[in-house]
């Protein structure tokens, strides 16, 4: 709904009492239940609002429901100061985090509300280091009829102290009406008589901050209540292999340490806004990855196959992990890495070994490259986590080497080099007919399954629409110690229904001789 031509209610009295000032009101076609499930949504969700603000913990929250009786809730992180690792927690923007205590609001004369829910979150910016992590007050009040009213109070004591994502306020609401959605302001100093930040308030013009950003949470609630009528459900979830806490401050760290450098000393041709923060995120969710699951940094290498710009190996080797990149062509950034790192970036192909068991490479091939040109799966430690990070003709490749490993698909290739669409799932109702994306993504899980692993399936938080991620680091019991020959018969069966290698060496060294893609 556009709400570009609305006009500023300012000069008017709030419904809400003296003490508030109404900013925008729009007529709306749901119902106030449609708008308190999504109003509770956004509360836990409050980058809906802001592309400021990375997430909301929730330290406290008060149920008040007289049907199912009242429950309280506490985080046990409520009295922790966030951290975020290897930094100096001095650099961190940080207000009144002690304070956790619900604030509230006047009373409202002309609306018998009672309190629904108090909330008490902790809201963390993208980047802490330039805008304050504050706690904030989130309440829910109803007259249990058509009345529903949503209440911001940031836990900060005057308008100096309003970091730069919220308005200069004492508190916001947010009020459902009798089929009309509001949006008012809590000045601070509202108990004093003559309240000069009430005139100010009054005073404001559309192209003032505070206003735009009122005529945003009106957009919002609206957008988001109007989806709860119309059945919306999220197309993907998110946090379902590492957490979102753990994943987010990771990212925080990271970007802290390579951003600002890597984007004003970008080498490649590409953009580096989306490569920089894709590779600084896909390097978070990896290395929290191996943490939960006991992946010790001097206890295995990883492999990144196709590793391009080689940036993520930089950031993994840089944070202690040890491993190599692989790409059949060097990349213009290489030579910009510390010397530790050059040495770990190979400009090689990758040949499974399982392709040399069957049929040795021709004297034709070997005249045209060298063996240092080559990397033969045989040749990688035991102890081998392999990385696929839009590695295009390996994807399909990646489950069958036999190492944990992550795949995040790209471009559809088989497994000869060939590129190749790939059919969608039989059994399968689908409303519109699959990309060639979605149906890549599914066969790569499918060959993982295939070949006997447990997988795990992510979307993941990175700037990029092809966002999917398979993962695994085991087998299902029964094949977790199966005899190798076995192992072969099925590997050499899958390759058998994927239609065959042949080509793969040739494909890939004829890579060598092209330009990369720049994805």
């Amino acid at each position: 709904m556009d709400h570009s031509d609305k006009k500023l209610l300012t000069a008017n009295a709030s419904v809400l009492g003296p003490c508030w000032v109404p900013i925008y009101e729009s007529p709306v076609g749901f119902s106030v239940q449609h708008f308190e499930a999504a109003m509770l949504n956004i509360i836990h969700q409050p980058n809906i609002n802001s592309t400021v603000i990375m997430r909301a913990d929730i330290l406290r929250e008060n149920i008040f429901d007289p049907d199912e009786g009242d429950t309280t809730f506490t985080s046990k992180i409520a009295n922790e100061i966030p951290k975020f690792q290897t930094h100096d927690d001095s650099e961190l923007l940080l207000r009144n985090l002690k304070d956790i205590k619900v604030r509230q609001i006047p009373d409202i004369p002309d609306i018998q509300f009672t309190m629904r829910h108090e909330i008490v979150r902790r809201v963390i910016p993208r980047n802490p280091f330039k805008d304050y992590i504050i706690n904030q007050t989130c309440l829910m009040l109803t007259d249990n009829k058509k009345n529903n009213l949503v209440v911001y109070i940031p836990h900060i004591d005057s308008v100096e102290e309003t970091p730069y994502y919220l308005p200069p306020v004492y508190g916001i609401g947010i009020l459902y009406n009798d089929f009309k959605v509001s949006v008012h302001y809590l000045p601070f100093g509202f108990e004093t008589p003559n309240c000069k930040e009430l005139t100010l308030l009054k005073s404001m013009t559309e192209q003032d901050r505070p206003i735009r950003i009122a005529l945003r949470l009106l957009n919002t609630a609206t957008k988001h209540s109007q989806g709860r009528k119309l059945g919306y459900e999220k197309r993907v979830n998110h946090d379902l292999v590492v957490p979102q806490t753990s994943f987010q401050n990771q990212y925080i760290t990271l970007k802290k340490k390579y951003s600002d450098y890597f984007m004003n000393n970008w080498s490649e041709s590409t953009d580096p806004r989306k490569h920089v923060f894709e590779d600084i995120a896909i390097a978070a969710f990896i290395i929290e990855y191996w943490k939960l699951n006991d992946f010790e940094p001097e206890k295995f290498e990883f492999r990144d196959l196709g590793c391009g710009n080689g940036l993520l190996v930089h950031i993994l080797i840089s944070e202690g992990y040890k491993g190599k990149g692989i790409d059949a062509r060097a990349r213009k950034s290489w030579v910009s890495y510390p010397s530790k790192v050059q040495q770990c970036l190979l400009e090689q192909i990758i040949v499974p070994q399982i392709l040399l068991d069957q049929q040795p490479m021709s004297s034709d091939i070997t005249a045209s490259i060298s063996k240092q040109q080559i990397s033969t799966t045989a040749e990688f430690p035991k102890n081998t986590f392999i990385i696929g990070n839009h590695s295009d003709e390996l994807s399909c490749w990646i489950p069958l080497l036999g190492f944990p490993f992550i795949v995040i698909p790209c471009c559809s290739f088989g497994i000869n080099g060939v590129r190749k669409r790939y059919p969608p799932r039989k059994n399968m109702a689908f409303k519109t007919p699959p990309s060639t994306y979605k149906t890549l993504v599914d066969h790569v899980e499918d060959i993982a399954l295939m070949n006997g692993w447990l997988v795990q399936k992510e979307m993941l938080r990175i700037p990029s629409t092809r966002n999917a991620a398979i993962i695994s680091c085991e087998k299902i019991p029964v094949l977790a110690n199966e005899p190798e020959h076995i192992r072969r018969i099925r590997l050499l069966d899958i390759i058998a229904l994927e239609g065959g290698a042949d080509g793969w060496v040739e494909n890939s060294i004829n890579l060598m001789k092209s330009e990369p893609k720049k994805h």
